[in-house]
């Protein structure tokens, strides 16, 4: 599912005021509401009293005057029925509507001498407002009623009033947001459209500065990655070009071998130039292999699942075939001191490692010279070390030498530079790290690799 950040933004801004709304809708409805019902429910009290000066006890009798007047000015209303009853002792029907209900529900409770409360009559749902009088010692009740068309009239009113401006209200709150949220965000669009305008090998920087401040460190990230990838294709169209060129070099030798062995009748010259030819294919492989194993070396060249617990002295032991064949056709001393160490991670790749590091040793050592291969455990890391008799690296080299296809200059024993670059990159991927230094002796090179420590 795709996010939108302008959608989460609006939504996350016009909930909590859809929320204050839903909320402040009821409390504003009931803050106008109860006031306006206590006041028709007062009018309706005051016509209740207006009916108390009617009545009078003449010889302990009550009589109820009520002049037909009077009673229509009572019954007036241009939307409610209006009804009234006298009450007298003991509930003794003595004017007005009979029936007309006078006592409140059970659960409502009598508020001094005046009751109000909701009731039926006559099929109608009523208003009643009951009050009760002494007069010459008698308790009496003086009731009145109305229907309550106004009073629901006035809730539909009172409600219409205040969704209206509301409705108005979310409607104008809403654009403002989605306004506001657009307009903030058109310096994330500014990105986007300037990453889409950037050419292929003309990525520029974006202006920092003229990003918001809450984006400005995504904007210095980007440009830090932009940076990094400037630097990966300029190594990359260094490397292309290098492995051109040294590809070029010996596959030129080659055709001209070929094409002087065709030409050339003598047998024995023949069979030197074939020789001359396997030759510079094997050394053409192996700048191939050594190419395909850089290129695994770099960051996701290789599957992450491939890393397990290699142990470092049973993978020299089964390397050191090869590295001993070299050293006995070169005439040289190729010794071991190996201590218990375990890595995590590529057993094909730390093979590399240690096979580059060994053969660019046995390689550039004179006869008779000694090459001495390590490795052991100090606290939670690994070292492999490779100690050779050799004529050793400057210090002004030893950053050079771990740079692809580069070789020393005066060097004398063939090679492709790539050796010690592949050993390097190897060392990165394991988060290792890789160093030159001076041996005890003060004679040759030493070169040291340290990583991280496996479960032994």
């Amino acid at each position: 599912m795709t996010r939108s950040l302008r959608k989460s933004l609006i939504l996350w801004l016009l909930l909590p005021t859809a929320l204050a709304l839903i909320t402040f809708l009821p409390l504003a409805y009931h803050l106008v509401h109860r006031p306006a019902m206590e006041a028709l429910d007062q009018a309706l009290a005051d016509a209740s009293l207006a009916l108390v000066p009617h009545l009078e006890v003449v010889d302990g009798e009550p009589r109820f005057v009520f002049p037909a007047a009077a009673e229509q000015v009572l019954r007036t209303d241009r939307v409610d029925d209006i009804y009234y009853l006298v009450l007298g002792p003991a509930g003794r029907f003595i004017a007005g509507d009979i029936g007309l209900p006078h006592e409140p529900p059970e659960e409502q409770e009598l508020h001094g001498d005046r009751a109000s409360f909701d009731a039926h009559f006559r099929n109608r749902r009523v208003r009643v407002i009951a009050i009760h009088r002494e007069i010459a010692g008698s308790p009496f009740i003086f009731v009145t009623a109305e229907t309550t068309r106004k009073r629901d009239q006035l809730a539909v009113d009172l409600a219409v009033a205040l969704i209206l401006p509301l409705i108005f209200f979310a409607a104008a709150t809403g654009l403002t947001i989605w306004y506001g949220i657009r307009h903030a965000l058109l310096p994330v669009e500014d990105i986007r459209r300037a990453l889409h305008g950037m050419e292929h090998r003309a990525m520029l920087p974006l202006d920092t500065l003229a990003a918001p401040a809450e984006i400005r460190p995504l904007v210095s990230e980007f440009n830090a990655v932009l940076d990094r990838l400037e630097q990966a294709a300029e190594a990359q169209q260094r490397f292309v070009a290098n492995a051109a060129h040294q590809l070029r070099t010996p596959l030129a030798g080659i055709r001209t071998q070929l094409e002087l062995l065709l030409r050339s009748p003598d047998a024995t010259d023949r069979e030197a130039r074939t020789r001359h030819c396997v030759g510079a294919l094997e050394r053409l492989g192996h700048l191939i292999n050594q190419m395909l194993v850089l290129l695994s070396a770099e960051p996701g060249g290789r599957h992450a699942g491939l890393a397990e617990s290699v142990d470092v002295p049973e993978l020299i032991r089964e390397r050191s075939p090869e590295w001993i064949r070299l050293a006995e056709t070169r005439g040289l001393d190729l010794g071991f001191e190996l201590d218990p160490a375990q890595v995590i991670g590529d057993r094909l790749l730390l093979g590399e490692l240690m096979a580059n590091l060994v053969v660019n040793a046995l390689s550039y050592t004179p006869a008779p010279g000694e090459v001495t291969v390590r490795c052991r455990s100090v606290e939670g890391r690994s070292l492999i070390e490779v100690e050779d008799t050799g004529p050793g690296i400057p210090p002004e080299a030893r950053q050079q030498v771990f740079e692809r296809f580069f070789r020393l200059p005066g060097a004398s024993q063939p090679g492709s530079g790539l050796g010690l670059a592949i050993v390097r990159e190897i060392a990165h991927g394991l988060q290792g790290e890789v160093e030159i230094l001076d041996p005890p002796g003060g004679h040759g090179s030493l070169l040291r690799v340290t990583l991280p420590g496996g479960a032994g």
